[in-house]
């Protein structure tokens, strides 16, 4: 019985053996590689991770270009007109730049010509220049140059003027010579006529 079970079981090997070696001996090469399958579903989208801390603030880039200087603006209304000095003239005869005060001039036709310096007055204004007499009757002067008396920048003017009336003689006695300003600022100096 032992002697029986041991030959079957070297039986079974050797035929185990034999049957491995067919099999190893009838395998073939690698066949190709089969088709790529579809591609699956996506995956569902993740969660949000938190939000991440806040950078550093970047360093101050280059100061830019100046721009170009912008159009200038409309000029302002001008101001009200400042304080000036009093009025004041000074009467002398004509030919001469001083005398004495007031003026001593001599009566005639289209007398007294009279050199008016003025102080005080508005700045480039036209004016008025006047002789005045005791009974208030006004006679108005002309000016020598033919043209209208104006001040200069400084409210100043020098001008010579005579009577506006043609073969007019005044009285002698004493006279008051007025300027009156366009805008209305006066002054006054006495005139005296005298024969002498």
């Amino acid at each position: 019985m032992n002697g029986l079970n041991r030959k079957s079981l070297w039986a079974v090997l050797a035929l185990a053996i034999v049957t491995l070696f067919v099999l190893s001996a009838c395998t073939g090469p690698e066949g190709p590689a089969g088709a790529t399958g579809a591609k699956g579903d996506t995956g569902a989208t993740g969660a949000t991770g938190p939000k991440g801390d806040t950078g550093a603030t970047g360093a101050t880039g280059p100061k830019g270009d100046t721009g170009a200087t912008g159009t200038t603006g409309p000029k302002g209304d001008p101001g009200p007109a400042g304080p000036t000095m009093p009025a004041n003239i000074i009467a002398v005869p004509t030919g001469k730049d001083t005398a004495e005060q007031p003026a001593v001039v001599k009566p005639g036709a289209r007398q007294p010509k009279i050199t008016i310096f003025g102080t005080g007055f508005p700045a480039d204004e036209p004016f008025l220049t006047e002789v005045i007499g005791p009974d208030g009757i006004s006679i108005a002067m002309e000016y020598l140059s033919g043209q209208p008396g104006r001040t200069n920048a400084t409210g100043a003017f020098k001008t010579s003027v005579q009577t506006d009336i043609s073969g007019l003689t005044l009285t002698a006695t004493m006279y008051t010579l007025k300027v009156t300003s366009i805008s209305g600022v006066a002054a006054s100096s006495p005139i005296i006529i005298s024969v002498k």
